[in-house]
């Protein structure tokens, strides 16, 4: 409902034809940012998109990232991409162009990324109740939160016609929007209670677009031949944690030999091939495969290859020995660890079986532990409650792939402890600003190629998404955005 200032494309470029922003210009130190509004976009109420509309989301957010903001505040964004605390101030220079100062240099395209594209312009005139008290403005803005009513001034594609709590929401075309016109007529977003509902809806027909679960991939043969299957890549990577601050196997887990052969028992090809049909991708360091703009070449394929017997020699060589089928170290510790992952998915309990076998060719003992997902979750703030956690992702939902709170030390979500000097600095010069982008990929290569030889976690295929659509609908599949999750129902059409 809401227009993008700076629109992403799947290919993880900016799109100024679909933002708000025909342009962005920053100075060499990467400090100022000065912003061109396209003067075409207007409110749904016949009113201009301006700085000013900007501006009042940039107040929301400072005032919401407070922890004197009233419930239910913070904002949940804070501090990702320097927001709001690396921005010095913000200026209005005329109703299309406002220009951002930080308080410090920072790579122009992680700005622009992870910081500027928070500022989604939010129609002031119409929301802005409390202009002299923000927290009053706040408590306003969350006590309509929830009602389909409130949104009325919109400058998205869609507006919301109807909402059923738990149900479905309904959109129907904004007939004032200055972009793509719609030609469908109406969209859906239903809920079902379960992946077996939702797979009964595909047959039936009840719904057109739906997701068909890699473990469910078996059931396709079940849909109507009328649909078609379509496997798409979220710009995300697939993991399996270790517990860097475990007490009992944390020191064991930063000899990178251990890690090394741990990823080495790793069989991408046959987890690819047997658990996800030949509809993923290895993984291969830090940067997603798909789409490849931010990929080092040198990652195209795995840097450790499948290879049991290699690993193995690897632990015998740094100070391990086999005693009773398990690897011991100098000190009588077994490499032997509880790798958790999330129960009530085939696909992953035949993944961390597949696993469990090929690491016990090593030496490595594995106890597989089946948890609830949010459990899982919920262990990350306990470092003693887990040691190894497969069936997990990191998504980046549209960001700028640098290292920052994933691998930094004391990263806001390096709960699991990896730290690093080199890889700190190396992160560090990806934030750095740059002369054109192309430096900036090279200190984003630099980056991605040490954490790929480090090891900070285990790298997993990340297999595909499946969408189910009725071949009566067209343009799916050319407007969906894997980079930044992202559907485009407008450019959509059904025969």
């Amino acid at each position: 409902m809401y227009q993008d200032l700076l629109n992403i494309g799947p290919n993880g470029k900016f799109d100024f034809s679909q933002s708000v922003a025909k342009s962005v210009q920053w100075n060499s130190k990467g400090t100022v940012y000065t912003v061109q509004l396209n003067p075409k976009w207007h409110w749904s109420n016949g009113k201009p998109v301006t700085a000013n509309d900007v501006e009042f989301t940039w107040n929301l957010i400072k005032a919401a990232s407070s922890p004197k903001a009233p419930a239910p505040w913070p904002y949940a964004g804070a501090d990702t991409g320097g927001v709001p605390n690396m921005i010095k101030s913000f200026k209005v220079v005329n109703s299309y162009e406002f220009q951002i100062t930080l308080n410090q240099s920072v790579n122009q395209q992680w700005f622009e990324y992870n910081g500027l594209t928070d500022f989604v312009p939010l129609p002031e005139a119409s929301w802005n109740k409390y202009p002299n008290d923000v927290n009053k403005e706040l408590s306003y803005l969350a006590s309509n939160a929830n009602n389909p009513k409130f949104f009325t001034v919109i400058d998205g594609p869609f507006e919301m016609s109807s909402v059923v709590p738990n149900v479905s929401w309904k959109f129907v075309p904004n007939p004032k929007y200055d972009g793509h016109k719609a030609s469908i007529t109406s969209f859906t977003l239903a809920y079902e209670t379960s992946d077996s509902a939702e797979v009964s809806a595909l047959r039936t027909g009840t719904v057109q677009i739906g997701y068909l679960p890699s473990y469910m991939y078996a059931s396709r043969s079940q849909l109507s031949g009328t649909d078609t299957l379509i496997p798409s890549y979220s710009f995300a990577m697939a993991v399996t944690r270790l517990d860097f601050k475990n007490p009992k196997l944390g020191k064991i887990f930063d000899e990178l030999p251990v890690r090394q052969a741990l990823q080495m028992g790793i069989d991408q090809n046959s987890i690819i091939k047997d658990l996800y049909n030949g509809m993923a991708v290895p993984g291969t360091g830090p940067v997603p495969q798909k789409p490849s703009t931010f990929l080092a070449p040198q990652l195209k394929s795995p840097l450790y290859k499948f290879n049991p017997a290699a690993g193995k020699a690897l632990l015998e060589k740094n100070g391990w020995h086999e005693v009773n089928g398990v690897m011991t170290n100098a000190k009588g510790q077994q490499l032997a660890f509880v790798d958790q992952y999330p129960s009530g998915n085939t696909t992953t309990a035949a993944l961390v079986q597949l696993l469990q076998q090929d690491w016990a060719k090593e030496g490595i003992k594995v106890t597989l532990q089946p948890l609830p997902f949010a459990t899982l979750v919920q262990y990350h703030q306990n470092p003693a409650q887990w040691e190894v956690q497969t069936g997990i992702s990191w998504n980046y939902g549209g960001s700028y792939p640098s290292g920052d709170g994933i691998y930094q030390t004391n990263g806001g979500y390096n709960f699991f402890g990896y730290s690093n000097a080199h890889m700190d600095q190396l992160i560090k010069a990806t934030l750095q600003p740059h002369a054109t982008a192309a430096e900036a990929q090279k200190d984003l290569d630099a980056y991605q190629i040490y954490a790929a030889q480090q090891l900070p976690n285990l790298w997993m295929p990340l297999a595909a998404s499946l969408t189910e659509i009725s071949k009566s609908l067209h343009g799916y599949e050319q407007a969906v955005n894997s980079f930044t999750g992202g559907i485009s129902p407008e450019f959509w059409t059904i025969s």
